[in-house]
């Protein structure tokens, strides 16, 4: 089975579009104890990003929550897990984040990648993976970003 390392930001984003309880249900994710106090942090602000977090946070019981050393930022701990769990991607929106992945040698995807593995495992259509990207780029303000990109391109 592939293992996912996925982040905050994927999350909520998975969140947005629709999915992401369906991606739980059927997709092996790991997430670190800092990604969920950075979920609560989001949760306690009252907009559009915390009613989302707020929601992720709802659906923790089918991820699996590890422990790591405590390092200073979620993407650290995000590497952390995915090196001692031989997880086959980290699932990252932060491009700012990209470089340290790639310094650790891991493979990364963005939330809209696992959008489309989904519908390449028959779980959801392909219009029903391209009308959740839309959610995506609208709620997250993606506009032409290279995540949205890559989404499209997937599902081209």
């Amino acid at each position: 089975m592939t293992i996912f390392a996925i982040d905050t930001c994927s999350l909520i984003a998975l969140q947005y579009s629709g999915y992401l309880e369906i991606i739980i249900k059927n997709v092996n994710l790991l997430i670190t104890k800092k990604i969920v106090s950075e979920l609560e942090e989001i949760s306690a602000i009252r907009d559009d990003d915390g009613r989302a977090a707020l929601d992720v946070l709802r659906s923790l019981s089918g991820l699996s929550i590890l422990e790591t050393t405590s390092k200073s930022s979620g993407e650290e701990e995000l590497i952390e897990v995915a090196l001692q769990n031989r997880c086959d991607f980290i699932v990252s929106d932060d491009i700012r984040a990209i470089p340290k992945f790639k310094r650790a040698n891991l493979s990364i995807i963005f939330s809209s990648n696992l959008l489309y593995y989904i519908y390449r495992e028959g779980i959801i259509s392909k219009v029903e993976g391209l009308v959740a990207l839309e959610k995506m780029r609208t709620r997250r303000s993606w506009k032409e970003n290279v995540i949205y990109i890559a989404g499209i391109q997937l599902f081209k």
